[in-house]
């Protein structure tokens, strides 16, 4: 089976991910991603940072959202949303199985990959962030465990031998993932290295043989 090759690293491999318009919200919004990058985390960037970034003013990031933490929600919504359209898009189409879900996991991996900070931020810091974001946290990963099951369920429809996969089942691989990920980047690895081992799990619990 040939692996399918994740994005190189960099902020263009993650740029499908960001908001590209040009109106306000969207510059807040990236101005946001860059200053989690810079600072090394949401915890240190301030509003200030933000809007300088931007180019844009404090007025103008006030007429969007109400305080930073709002911002970094509307930035965790839109990553999420286009990195899961990500994976299902690379995980469509003609091939065995095998091969899709080396696709959508290259495709994971590699978006990770490409933002570390970002992505830790994203998955660690959202869950501090008050009650919208224990919600938001709740949400992604119900949303996460259902895309996986739609994965297998539209693969079984070519290929029957593949297992059903129950919402426990997919609760528990995406979990598993976050925290595989996480101790990834606390040992400062590259989290493309993780292809291999986390596409063996998902294809043990849902192929045959």
């Amino acid at each position: 089976m040939t692996r399918a090759p994740a994005p190189e690293p960099g902020r263009a491999a993650t740029a499908g991910l960001l908001p590209t318009g040009g109106g306000f919200r969207d510059r807040l919004l990236v101005g946001m991603a860059e200053a989690i990058r810079d600072e090394g985390g949401f915890r240190a960037v301030t509003v200030a940072e933000v809007v300088r970034r931007a180019r844009t003013s404090r007025r103008t990031f006030y007429q969007h959202f109400d305080d930073r933490d709002a911002c970094f929600l509307a930035l965790f919504d839109v990553v999420s949303e286009r990195l899961l359209t990500t994976i299902a898009e690379a995980a469509t189409g003609e091939g065995p199985f095998g091969d899709r879900v080396d696709r959508a996991m290259a495709a994971y991996l590699g978006a990770l990959a490409a933002e570390p900070v970002l992505a830790r931020s994203c998955i660690e810091e959202v869950g501090s962030v008050g009650p919208d974001g224990t919600a938001r946290v709740r949400a992604m990963n119900e949303r996460w465990a259902h895309q996986i099951m739609r994965l297998v369920e539209e693969a079984r429809e070519h290929d029957p031998h593949l297992r059903p996969l129950p919402l426990e089942v997919a609760t528990i691989i995406t979990g598993g993932f976050r925290d595989l990920v996480i101790t990834a980047l606390d040992q400062g690895r590259d989290l493309t290295e993780l292809h291999d081992v986390a596409g063996d799990v998902f294809r043990r619990i849902t192929m045959d043989g």
